[in-house]
Formats: structure tokens, sequence, C-alpha cells
């Protein structure tokens, strides 16, 4: 064997192209699902220090660094992967016993040319792998191994760079009898899909984790618990997983999987076996109050996002203000007002949304309130037991954030971090639930924890340099917003600066829709939340065919353009796939600005200055 030829065995194609997604992912492009899934294979194996994420899709690989400095050594790294060596225990099977009485059987029969009989006869003969996942956590999209090409010898370079196709169902359903499993979805989606149920749309199959709305065909229902948070991996299906479904006969209706349980309040938990302590009683808590961290890295190959704190530089100051690390969990409080009686001696800090404060002293009796504005900067505040702080409503912004002296932790084992995060997603229902009045924030010990510092500064990051302190909101808007912001939101009154890194996919958009996204004045639309900040303003052009593009994976920050032209900005909660073009990527001091942006709210694009 030559040297070329030895080399060509060893190494898989390079990526048809590489595209940067925002400030430290890279997207990759392949020809096709076993080209991706080779890919993160081989990246798993070598497990390259600084990489965060590695998220394949149906045509794409995501790998997110953790700077701007990382992407130069991805890039090359795509470009001289060995092909990974085949482990023991791989070719596993999952099997999934499945009853087959979905409600669109027949329709989806009748779609494919056959009978029901022949449709569940080749739905159980065909195996299925698992492409990626998305939509919840847990779900993984399934291809028809006719649409992936074999492991074996298919990921290897060959003269013509291409993969062979590889086996159908393991031989028992000859190639030319596979159906092609193209299926539409449903032109009016079920507000409630049932756990379990298992579907198909346009050429995949998969089965709901948890009750949620969704267009797919239903063709049954399987008890397999795919996502389960107590489990090592949660996933029971990651991307390569092989999967077999097993026809079943028809009993009870399946129970209620183990995530579902998960999503239920932890009150009833064990209690924490480490250290902690009830720092303060929830009066109210305002519209929504929700735990928050640094969030859950690494797990959106199986859906789950990162979550975490919307105003991550609120979060890191607040945490500052009062001795904290960092990383320590907050409460993030929609516009307020938030109250909150001390149970025992504490510090507290504030930053975020502009919003008044102010303490009652409980041996103090009828003298005035010690009171403040968060626009003062961020300021640690000591309570005693049965002082009252009151916090909002805010009058500029949309979301406080509060830190407690040793850190906040939930109900539950340990700290009550679920997936290794305290964060509440709101998509997937992951995390401690909301609180409500009669809660009872629980802190852990101060014993190490550093000096309160000094006061400082509203928007300062320490160590940062001006251009990332998001200090620029400017220029009081002179007409009034287009949009009426919600009731109880505060009135917008300056333009959000927002700086953005053009694409992965604002080729596909053309460079008019880039232009006009940085020429146009947006406005925050009142349906926006954590799952994504949307606009309202002059729709950008969008080329026919664009709904229909291949899944891809996405980051915080992502601007996708669905096809009504109205871009929509990815926040912490968001699907980690989507099947929209993104045309660029918020930065991270941009989405702590985006987080603050209420209903009305004026918005303006650029590329980093």
């Amino acid at each position: 064997m030559s040297a070329g030829t030895d080399h060509l065995a060893r190494y898989l194609d390079s990526p048809l192209a590489t595209y940067r997604s925002g400030e430290t992912a890279l997207l990759a492009e392949y020809p096709n699902t076993a080209a991706v899934l080779a890919a993160a294979a081989a990246i798993e194996l070598l497990s390259p220090p600084h990489l965060v994420e590695v998220v394949p899709a149906e045509r794409t690989l995501l790998l997110v660094g953790t700077a701007a400095r990382d992407l130069p050594a991805l890039t090359a790294l795509l470009d001289e992967l060995p092909v990974p060596e085949a482990r023991e225990g791989t070719a596993a099977e999952v099997q999934l016993g499945i009853i087959y009485d979905g409600e669109d059987l027949e329709e989806v029969a009748a779609l494919l040319g056959m009978s029901s009989l022949a449709l569940v006869a080749a739905h159980s003969a065909t195996r299925w792998t698992a492409a990626f996942g998305g939509f919840a956590p847990g779900f993984a999209y399934l291809l028809p191994d006719s649409d992936v090409p074999s492991e074996d010898g298919g990921h290897r370079k060959t003269s013509r760079g291409e993969l062979p196709r590889g086996e159908v169902s393991r031989g028992k359903l000859p190639r030319e009898e596979a159906p092609r499993w193209e299926v539409p979805r449903r032109a009016e989606p079920r507000t409630v899909v049932p756990a379990g149920s298992v579907g198909l749309a346009s050429h995949y199959c998969g089965v709901y984790p948890r009750p949620s709305p969704g267009g797919w065909q239903l063709i049954g229902r399987s008890d397999a618990t795919l996502f389960d948070v107590d489990r090592d991996p949660p996933a029971l299906l990651a991307p390569g997983s092989r999967v077999r479904f097993v026809p079943q006969r028809a009993t009870a209706r399946a129970s209620a999987t183990a995530l579902t349980r998960a999503f239920r309040t932890r009150a009833t938990a064990p209690p924490p076996r480490s250290v902690s302590r009830t720092a303060l009683e929830v009066i109210s808590p305002g519209p929504l109050t929700l735990l928050q961290d640094a969030g859950r890295a690494g797990l959106a190959a199986i859906g789950v996002s990162s979550s975490g704190a919307f105003d991550q530089g609120a979060r890191i100051r607040v945490n500052l203000a009062v001795g904290n690390p960092g990383r320590a969990a907050v409460l993030e409080t929609l516009i307020g007002p938030l109250v909150l009686r001390a149970a025992a001696p504490t510090v507290v800090a504030l930053s975020g949304a502009s919003a008044p404060w102010e303490v009652r002293r409980a041996d103090e009796p009828g003298r005035a309130p010690r009171a403040a504005t968060t626009a003062a900067g961020v300021q640690p505040i000591a309570l005693d037991p049965g002082d009252l702080l009151t916090v909002g409503p805010a009058t500029e912004g949309l979301r406080l954030v509060l830190a407690v002296r040793g850190g906040i932790r939930a109900d539950g084992a340990d700290d009550g971090a679920v997936l290794g995060s305290m964060s509440r997603d709101t998509l997937s229902g992951l995390g401690p639930a909301p609180l409500v009045a009669g809660d009872r924030v629980q802190v852990g010990d101060e014993h190490g924890l550093e000096a309160i510092p000094a006061a400082i500064p509203p928007n300062a990051l320490p160590g940062a340099p001006p251009s990332d302190l998001h200090t620029d909101l400017h220029t009081d808007l002179p007409d009034e917003p287009s949009g009426e912001p919600s009731q109880d939101a505060p009135a917008p009154r300056r333009t959000l600066e927002i700086p953005v890194h053009p694409g992965p996919r604002e080729g596909l958009l053309g460079p008019s829709a880039l232009s006009q996204l940085f020429s146009t004045t947006w406005r925050v639309r009142p349906d926006s939340d954590r799952v994504g900040v949307r606009l309202e303003g002059p729709a950008l052009p969008v080329p026919a065919g664009i709904g229909s593009l291949p899944s891809e994976p996405m980051v915080p920050g992502a601007i996708q353009v669905p096809p009504s032209g109205l871009p929509v900005v990815f926040g912490p909660d968001h699907p980690t796939t989507g099947g929209y073009p993104v045309i660029a990527v918020v930065t991270r001091a941009g989405l702590d600005r985006l987080a603050q942006a209420a209903p009305g709210t004026a918005v303006r694009f650029h590329p980093p200055r």
C-alpha cells in the first residue's frame, strides 16, 4: 500500500465547508449524516482541549469552543480527523417496544401506498439510526439505515470522496422493497401529543419523550423511558444509536415516563445532604422568578439547551458583590416587584434592570425604609432577620438579578442541581420550578467566601475592556414604539445597540437581507421570552423553499429568519436544533442587553466594533 493510499485510508473527508457561528462556535457542513456522525465520533475520541460542545445534525456538525481564539484550531482539527476505530459494543441496538395504534396509522399507510399491516412490518423491520437530538431533551431524529451509509468502510476516504450506502435492516428488507419514509407533517399540528407517541415526518421517525405540541404523523406509542435526569447518560438515544422497534400487543395505555415525573416539583425530595440554611422567605415572587446559574454545557447533542441566566453579566456582578464564586446560582425576576423577608442575617446584591428597592427594618418600626435604585451600581445590602426587601417594579429593562451570600441552592439532593445546573429551562421544564409565595430560599455555607467588596458600577465586568461593557444604551427616541408593550412591562425609552457576527447562513439569504438586518430599527414583540426574542419590522427578503432546510445545531443568540422574514433571536432556553437559516449570531454582551429588552424596545444590529 502506498503512503498516499495509507493516508486516504486513515483520515475522514474534510467538511464541504466551515462557517463561523458566533463568537466561539464553528459550523461544519458534510454531504450526509454518516459523515457527520463519523466526524463527531472521531472528535469524541480525541477530546480536544477547550471544546465545550459537539452537536451533530443531519448534514452539519457544530463545535463550540471556550473563546474565539479556539476557532482556528478547531478548523484545522476537522481537516485531519482520523477514522475512528470500531469499538466493542458500539453496534448494540436499542430495542423500543411499540404498540401500532397511532391516530394517523391508516393515513400514513395510504400516503406510502401500502396497507397498515405492511407499514407495521416495514417499520419494525427497519433499523433506524439516531442522527441528532433536538426539540426536547431525549428526542432523537431517527433516520432509516437506507438513508445512513454503513460505518464498515463507509467513513473512509475514497478516490471520489464518496460514502457507500449501507444495508437496510440487516438484510431483512431488500433495498428495492424499503419504503422511502417520506411523510409530510400534519397541516394542523396537535396542541398536545402524549408522551411516548411514535411519529413520522419528512424522512424521520421520532418518539416524543414528554407531552408537547407537535405536527408529526402518529403511528404508535412506546412506554420506553427516553430521558431520565437520574440516569447516566440521561438520554436513552444519543447520536449514532441504532434503534429497532419491536411490536407489542395493546394492553393498557402507557404510564407516565420518568421524564414526566422528573418535571414535577421536587418539594418532596429528601433534604440536601450538604450544608445549607434558609436565608430568605418569598412573600411575593412577582410575575416570574426563577433560579438561574451559568447553565448546562455539553448536553446539546441530546436536546438539552444551555439555559442559565439570560443576563450573565448581571449574574457575575451580583455574585462578586456578595463574595460568591461567579458560577453561583441567583434569582432572575421578570419586572418585579419581588418581595422577600430575611429569615437569617444575610447579604444580597441586585443588578440587571433599573429598578427601585427598599428595605424595611424589622427592629425600626415606623422609620422610613432604606431606599435606592439598581442604577446607582451593584452594592451589597445587609439584611437582619425579619427585614423586608422589596425590589421593583423595573423602570427600565426587564429582568432583575439577585444574589445571596453563600450561593442559592434548591430543594433536593445535594444542591438541587438537575444535570449539573440549578437553572430553570422554561422550554423543557428542567430544573427547579418557578418560585411561589411561601418558598424559602436556601443558601450554602459562607465559610471560605471572598470578602464583600465595595460597590461596583452597574454594567461593569471586572477586567473587561470598555467595548465589552453594555453601557451604550443611548439616544432617546422621538417617536413612540410601534408595538404596544405588555401591560406590566416598563415603557422602553432607548435604542439597544446589539453587536452580532454575520453567518453562518447569511449566504442563503443573500447580501440584501444582511444589509437590511443592519439598517433596520427593529421592535421587540410582546410574545418574546427566554426561548426567543421576536422582532417586528419590515420583513427580510426570504428565498422560496427556505423553510424546508435540513435542521442544524443552534447556539444562544442565533438570529433565525423564518419564511415570514421576521427575525427571532434565540435566548438561553432555545431549541438545540432548527430548520431556518441563521443570518447572524448575537455576541455574549449583546445577549445581556437583549435580556433587558422589554416589549416595544427599539433594537439595532451591527457588526462587532
